[in-house]
């Protein structure tokens, strides 16, 4: 079920096609080749047959079969983490996002479940993954009765923690990585205080968090946090 706030992202992300998709705006958005096309067409879902993240196409499938009986549809889904539609692009795309910045223009939708989920991106395409938690690591070295963080990749690597497991601790932290965590709404159900660094990035629920009443904001280079 979608909430009012839920509702009024989905109307902002949407103004810009009040007027609807013309064919020649979608075909322009298909030759971008900026997500996975996806058809519903008398009850039955196509695909194109690229998908480079086969397990969070499996995903998105699963919830468009819940309502597959609606009306016919066609769009674009981005699989990727990074959204696709910056604000410079003109005519805009219309491409559903998981998650984007204040200035991009990808549609952002619900993804409240969790699924199989995808491969990791290449550290040397994305190298500022890492050092976005840099400051927390070396907080932890530096105070470990205060932080418990450590590299799962690298430096040398720490055990990988089940998620289920982080909700014994009574503060999380919420870091970005290339894009927004998505991890976030998982977090508050551990019922723990969440600690949630920067706010560049955004989901689709986002908007209706406040900070200080959902979560403590902390800057980026956690200066504010001792």
């Amino acid at each position: 079920m979608l909430t009012l706030g839920t509702n009024s992202v989905l109307n902002d992300d949407l103004r810009p096609f009040r007027e609807g998709v013309s064919e020649e705006l979608m075909a322009d958005t298909l030759r971008s080749d900026v997500g996975t096309h996806y058809q519903i067409i008398n009850g039955k879902l196509y695909r194109e047959q690229n998908c480079m993240f086969p397990a969070r196409c499996s995903g998105v499938e699963h919830f468009i079969l819940q309502v597959i009986d609606r009306r016919d549809v066609e769009m674009v889904v981005n699989v990727w983490d990074y959204p696709q539609v910056p604000g410079w692009v003109q005519p805009i795309l219309p491409v559903r996002s998981f998650s984007k910045t204040a200035n991009y223009h990808d549609i952002m939708y619900p993804a409240w479940m969790f699924w199989e989920g995808g491969p990791a991106v290449w550290l040397q395409d994305y190298p500022e993954r890492d050092s976005l938690r840099d400051p927390l690591v070396l907080l932890s070295r530096e105070a470990p009765d205060l932080v418990d963080a450590e590299y799962t990749k690298n430096q040398p690597p720490a055990q990988e923690i089940p998620l289920v497991e982080h909700c014994q601790y009574k503060y999380l932290f919420n870091f970005r990585g290339v894009a927004a965590s998505f991890r976030l709404r998982h977090l508050f159900l551990c019922g723990s205080l969440v600690f949630h660094v920067g706010r560049e990035w955004m989901e689709f629920f986002y908007p209706q968090l406040l900070p200080w009443v959902h979560y403590i904001p902390v800057k980026q280079d956690l200066s504010d946090l001792r």
